[in-house]
């Protein structure tokens, strides 16, 4: 059920962005999307077998607005949630397709995809915190749905999106701020150290105009400095 990637060192930065499939990308944008809209950095979308993206969404918990069939302004409204309440099964199979997500669901997406029948799951960035795809191999009928799993699967952006993430954040200052960039700091801490300089420095809030390659190209300076 699940597929590990293998792991080694961080790969170039420069082209990452041009060897993302498009699902990817979507999922990138939408992250980016967010961070501007001050909610979590996280973007989901699902695609058909081709990587057709069907549907998307993403983190809204910090918004007072947002497109129509979108929870936003509540804890629930996680991206992978409206990424799947938005996609539309007439005469889809949904078992042929993917969630994918830029960070590894947490316990609420993890039960939302096994219900609803989304066949895959892809994520671009571990979460220590609150990931829960091992949720899939020992909770009885969530193994029961033979959800396929495979992440992360590129360093360099995994290292990207925690990097945004802890910078968000930081930024914020949850109750929980120290856990949180603990557990992080024992798995990654070089992505953690990025985003606790790019939050010193201000970077990301002065590319507020930026797209997402634009965003990428300021974390990962961030990330080749600290080598």
């Amino acid at each position: 059920m699940f597929e590990r990637k293998e792991r080694g060192a961080l790969p170039g930065l420069d082209d990452l962005w041009t060897r993302l499939p498009v699902p990817w990308r979507v999922c990138v944008e939408l992250a980016w999307e967010a961070y501007q809209a001050g909610s979590l950095p996280i973007g989901a979308v699902v695609a058909d077998a081709e990587g057709k993206v069907l549907s998307r969404g993403r983190n809204r918990i910090h918004e007072r607005s947002g497109e129509d069939s979108h929870l936003y302004g509540h804890k629930l409204a996680h991206a992978e949630i409206n990424a799947l309440v938005t996609l539309d099964n007439d005469g889809r199979d949904p078992v042929e397709c993917t969630l994918y997500t830029t960070t590894e669901p947490c316990p609420l997406c993890v039960g939302a995809l096994r219900m609803s029948d989304v066949g895959g799951v892809r994520y671009a960035a571990r979460e220590p915190w609150g990931g829960s795809v091992a949720m899939f191999e020992i909770v009885p009928y969530l193994k029961r749905g033979n959800v396929r799993v495979t992440g992360p699967e590129d360093e360099g952006l995994e290292a990207i999106l925690v990097a945004l993430l802890v910078e968000r954040f930081l930024r914020l200052k949850p109750e929980v701020l120290g856990r949180f960039l603990a557990t992080y700091e024992v798995i990654m801490p070089r992505a953690v150290e990025a985003g606790r300089r790019l939050y010193r420095s201000g970077a990301l809030a002065g590319i507020g105009g930026a797209d997402a390659p634009g965003m990428i190209s300021v974390v990962g300076r961030e990330l080749r400095s600290g080598v």
